[in-house]
């Protein structure tokens, strides 16, 4: 036989809300040594990162704005042109060149390194600032320089190849419009190799390194840390379940 179930009437008793608290998201650099103004600290990042970084970020702003075949496009006889024939005729060059996280995970374990054998842990957190900040700014120079690219595969096909010329211009045309999402998936990509980095080797040879009072991380956890302007309504609600972002809401930054 069936149990059947007992009902008890009345008011259930309330679950409290969750408490919430505010904080001030800082990064201590003491004990490093100021750069040449006296003001501000100095790092150096190789050439052949640079290059490698930035050819990287072109690849995926052409591939998340879809502009890529018109980048492609360009006159044979143009350097930036031969440099794509020759990758592909040397597709393992390319495809060694396309993968960044064992050179990212290799500056970042140097660092780690580094801040161990100077005894202060600091010195890993400038380097990790000093990168994101280079990316931050690499990623609107690329974005840049793509969009001058098809603007200039836009002007070789005036007067000839209406129809291909009409194709190029309204994805050009998306491609300026739609830069925030473009730039944010860049980002989204990025903050997924540091977090996977992090995951597989950092995090365990951190803890080994200076064991578990380290400076704090956290503050490199966060989904906008490579947006321009610190904000986004898409990765608000879909990471952090908040919804709207008005002028005058009191959490808002000018408020």
């Amino acid at each position: 036989m069936p149990r059947i179930p007992i009902l008890k009437l009345g008011s259930s008793a309330e679950t409290p809300p969750p408490r919430l608290s505010t904080y001030s998201p800082s990064l201590s650099l003491e004990g490093l040594q100021l750069g040449i103004d006296n003001i501000r600290h100095d790092v150096w990042l190789t050439p052949s990162f640079t290059k490698a970084t930035g050819a990287h970020i072109g690849k995926l702003i052409a591939k998340f704005g879809n502009v890529d075949g018109v980048m492609s496009a360009e006159s044979a006889g143009s350097p930036k042109a031969a440099k794509n024939i020759f990758s592909k005729v040397v597709p393992a060059l390319a495809a060694k060149n396309a993968d960044l996280k064992p050179l990212l995970a290799d500056l970042l374990r140097s660092a780690l390194g580094r801040a161990k054998s100077e005894g202060n842990p600091t010195l890993d957190l400038l380097v990790r600032t000093a990168l994101i900040k280079f990316l931050r700014s690499e990623m609107q120079a690329q974005f840049a320089s793509a969009l001058d690219r098809c603007r200039t595969t836009l002007k070789s096909y005036e007067g000839v190849r209406q129809q291909k010329a009409l194709e190029y211009r309204e994805k050009v045309a998306a491609f300026q419009i739609a830069k925030k999402n473009i730039l944010r998936q860049v980002g989204q990509e990025f903050f997924r190799l540091f977090r996977e980095i992090d995951r597989q080797t950092l995090a365990a040879m951190r803890r080994s390194l200076f064991g578990d009072e380290i400076a704090d991380y956290q503050v490199f956890l966060n989904q906008l840390i490579f947006l321009e302007e610190g904000r986004d309504s898409y990765l608000a609600a879909e990471h952090y379940v908040l919804i709207g972002g008005f002028e005058n809401d009191p959490d808002s930054f000018g408020n």
